[in-house]
């Protein structure tokens, strides 16, 4: 039992690694001189993550140093403890550097040194002890989630305590609101009875008659090149009965003015009232000299960048809000760059193809909301919307904000204070090519300055918009216009793969080819089955990832509706609550009359067993399963008790094999075996193609002849991956006293309980393979899966050290060792003494070393 506990805590530990190498920068008399929170890798670098009083922080290492002044804004570390707000720093340096020295430059100019560890290296007796409090604290929590699944078994509540401890492979996303796409409420039919007795009523906001004003603010600095599409789509879009305030700051391009003067002339019924600035008065200055103007005009006020690209009739949806709610003071609609309302992800810009934005909006449209719309912390005044009754109450932006950014957040906090609220609408997209009137180095200078007053003002905000940013209340139109975006982003079909959330190799492979999608600049989606939820959407760009949870599929079809054509890739589905379906599931989401196509990826053997890794019940692998076996764990069954049998099981998934245009193997053997289940699949749809791997491994040299023979085992072992076994070798190697010693280099599954010779490292790098077979004197390795695997990254790495590599010769492993010099490959037989034959094999390569 404290065997198990450990592999488990050696699990988390190695989930929550981050956590072990923080500390603390001490005092510098009696001010906290900073702390480092976080030390991780990424992208080959390693990060150093923290805050500091001191001015500069460098990090030295043998070969080199960084030097840097805290700069990142830190709000909740200003309001605790008095520091600057730009008290936070993030350091990055290669990967392969150390061992590192972090020298703290204080005050008084004295200088601090702090080793710092690396990801790598072993932790500090301190990091132990904050870590398993951390476990004990976690695994407490986790009991009655444990306690369930002790009696139950059930997939559920192994879910709960992986949860509960932090383990899960992928976090589950937020829950996704069917409002906006216009569904009724779960459970609701949507047939002519609820329609007629009024059940679900999606809430479109009315649009504001046509003669309805507005007064429309745009000022100008030089982005002459956007002028003319910008006021063209101003003159051809706007819906309303609309005058433009044109202001020209002062612009220093020598085109600028006469167009100005040219365009305004051509607009009809005097709509454009053109003032000339000779002094440049900044963004603020020339608002409020519209603002001026405006005050005497009927109707809301709109305050529009030169660099905005609005779509026809935006004007009646961007003021709709104000005839539902008197409190909202302002609106802002969706965008590509508007910060807490960007697309595809959460405050991160994304540039966008010509005419995009025209499509785009197109989706935005056909999004509804509920009878309220969320509020937000702020508008964004690159195109937003100011109620007439509020900006009577304040008709002026802080001049103290000089040349432009945060004068909206100042405004939008001010109002609110009396009582209004802020909002921005799903159902409204306009294009956004920010930072045009400024370089990035003096837009990051205004930015910074801007961030200062208003945390000084406004102490609370910060963490109001981080909130806002956790809870994500757009994510579902969010999530659905970036999957529209993608879909007409994309040079082809748009690839939807439908994926587990258990993580391991499949998921590894799935983001390789991710990675290589977006490496080609296209887009992908995900669609994970089984998690917290059923269904977990996801799109995955250059700019990041943004996701959603939901009960219903009908959500994941509405969102996906958009899209112009799908690639629907099956990677892998173990883990559905109904798996027998899941074949039908995926053929749903091939929607008729678009040019949609099907394919598969071998990564496990689902498709031919609800074992997917075609072990019987009691653990042996007795090749394929006859297609009328009455073994329970060949037999599906559903929550609701409803059975499945392996025939209509097969049946099920050879209507969807049938549809695809390839069926991937990553292996001979595994194509066999689907060959033999489903002969009819064509040699041009079934292929094979071995998983590349992402780098070689360094040859290791043998350990010189010691005490004993090291065997290691790399990898996660649960049952299909020999767990038994290592439990009967190392048994038998203390029963006999033979000169072995086993070490496995990643995690055990705590079902099975390792005798206390046996070393467990826990989780590990691909990179640290190398240095840990001669850091724990490996002369041996040793693969002891029992099941016929589809690809195996573990053989392949362990045959890349050069160092002999005993596996059973099935599956890919199989294949794998019969074709190096270094496999040795041992006849499989479930009935067999296995764990004898590997000490056979172990003894055979002594033998030559000891004549």
């Amino acid at each position: 039992m404290l065997y198990r506990l450990y592999a488990l805590y050696l699990r988390y530990a190695a989930h929550h690694a981050d956590r072990l190498a923080g500390f603390s920068l001490l005092r510098d008399g009696r001010r906290p001189l900073g702390h480092v929170e976080r030390v991780f890798r990424a992208n080959g670098q390693f990060f150093i993550v923290g805050w500091t009083a001191a001015s500069e922080l460098s990090v030295v290492w043998p070969d080199g140093s960084v030097t840097v002044s805290p700069s990142i804004q830190r709000a909740d570390v200003a309001r605790k403890t008095g520091l600057p707000l730009e008290s936070g720093f993030e350091i990055a340096v290669p990967e392969t550097a150390r061992p590192l020295t972090l020298e703290v430059k204080c005050l008084s100019g004295a200088v601090r040194r702090f080793p710092v560890r690396h990801p790598s290296d072993p932790p500090s007796a301190a990091a132990k002890r904050r870590m398993r409090r951390a476990f004990l604290r976690d695994l407490a929590r986790a009991l009655p989630a444990g306690m369930r699944w002790i009696m139950r078994r059930d997939h559920a509540s192994r879910t709960a305590v992986k949860r509960a401890l932090g383990l899960e492979a992928v976090h589950p996303s937020l829950p996704l609101d069917r409002r906006y796409l216009g569904l009724p409420p779960a459970g609701l039919l949507r047939d002519a009875a609820n329609s007629a007795r009024g059940d679900f009523k999606p809430q479109r906001l009315a649009p504001p008659p046509p003669t309805t004003p507005i007064t429309i603010i745009l000022p100008v600095h030089n982005a002459f090149d956007l002028l003319p599409e910008a006021l063209s789509r101003v003159a051809r879009n706007t819906d309303l009965d609309w005058h433009l305030i044109l202001i020209d700051d002062a612009s220093t391009d020598a085109r600028v003015r006469p167009f100005l003067r040219s365009w305004a002339s051509e607009q009809p019924d005097e709509r454009v009232t053109l003032f000339e600035l000779d002094t440049n008065l900044g963004f603020v200055g020339a608002v409020n000299k519209g603002f001026a103007e405006a005050e005497h005009r009927a109707g809301h006020v709109v305050i529009l960048n030169s660099d905005a690209m609005v779509p026809d009739g935006w004007a009646s949806r961007l003021i709709a809000p104000f005839a539902a709610d008197s409190r909202i003071a302002s609106v802002t609609p969706m965008s590509n760059d508007a910060e807490i309302f960007s697309v595809p992800v959460i405050v991160r810009s994304q540039d966008l193809p010509p005419g995009m934005v025209d499509r785009l909006d197109a989706v935005a449209r056909t999004l509804t909301h509920g009878q309220r719309l969320p509020s937000a912390p702020t508008g964004v005044g690159f195109c937003m919307a100011l109620s007439s009754h509020w900006f009577g109450r304040h008709p002026r932006f802080d001049p103290a904000f000089g040349r432009g950014y945060g004068e909206e957040v100042d405004w939008c906090q001010k109002v609110r204070a009396m009582g209004a609220r802020h909002v921005a609408i799903p159902n409204l997209f306009v294009e956004h090519r920010g930072g045009q009137s400024f370089g990035s180095d003096a837009k990051l200078e205004l930015v910074l300055r801007a961030n200062a007053m208003i945390a000084r003002r406004y102490p609370g905000y910060d963490l109001e918009v981080q909130s806002y940013i956790a809870s994500d209340p757009l994510r579902t139109p969010r999530l659905a216009l970036a999957a529209a975006l993608a879909g007409f982003s994309a040079s082809g079909p748009l690839s939807l793969f439908v994926a587990h959330s258990l993580g391991g190799g499949a998921e590894h492979a799935l983001q390789d080819e991710i990675e290589g999608l977006i490496a080609e600049g296209q887009s992908a989606m995900v669609l994970r089955v089984g998690g917290a939820h059923p269904f977990q959407l996801e799109v995955h760009g250059a700019s990041g990832v943004v996701a959603g949870t939901t009960d219903a599929l009908d959500v994941v079809q509405s969102i996906l509706a958009p899209v112009p054509a799908l690639r629907i890739v099956y990677s892998c589905g173990v883990g559905y609550p109904d798996p027998a379906s899941l074949p039908d599931v995926m053929l749903s989401l091939k929607r008729h009359g678009h040019d949609d196509r099907v394919a598969a990826r071998v990564h496990d053997f689902f498709m031919l067993s609800p074992s997917y890794n075609l072990l019987n019940s009691d653990g042996s692998y007795r090749g394929l399963p006859e297609t009328d076996s009455t073994d329970p764990i060949h037999v599906a069954v559903s929550k609701t008790g409803e059975a499945t049998s392996l025939a209509e099981w097969r049946r099920r998934w050879g209507r969807f094999l049938a549809q695809c245009d390839e069926v991937r193997a990553f292996s001979e053997s595994s194509a066999d075996l689907v060959r033999q289940v489903y002969p009819e699949l064509r040699g041009d749809t079934l292929r094979v193609r071995p998983h590349r791997l992402s780098a070689d491994l360094r040859n290791v040299a043998p350990p010189v002849h010691g005490s004993s023979h090291v065997i290691g085992i790399l990898g996660n072992i649960n049952r299909a991956k020999g767990g038994q076994l290592l439990c009967d070798l190392a048994e038998r190697i203390e029963m006999n006293g033979a000169g072995y010693r086993m070490v496995v280099i990643g995690n055990v599954d705590p079902a099975f309980s390792m005798r206390p010779s046996v070393t467990l490292h826990g989780s590990y790098e691909r990179d640290e393979i190398a240095h840990l077979a001669e850091r724990y004197h490996v002369a041996t390795w040793l693969v002891p899966s029992v099941w016929p695997e589809t690809f195996s990254y573990v053989t392949h790495e362990v045959l890349q050290t050069g160092l002999p590599v005993i596996g059973f010769d099935i599956g890919a492993q199989g294949e794998a060792l019969r074709q190096s010099a270094h496999g040795i490959p041992l006849r499989f037989d479930p009935d067999a003494d296995l764990a004898g034959m590997v000490l056979s094999a172990l003894d055979s390569l002594q033998r030559p070393s000891a004549a």
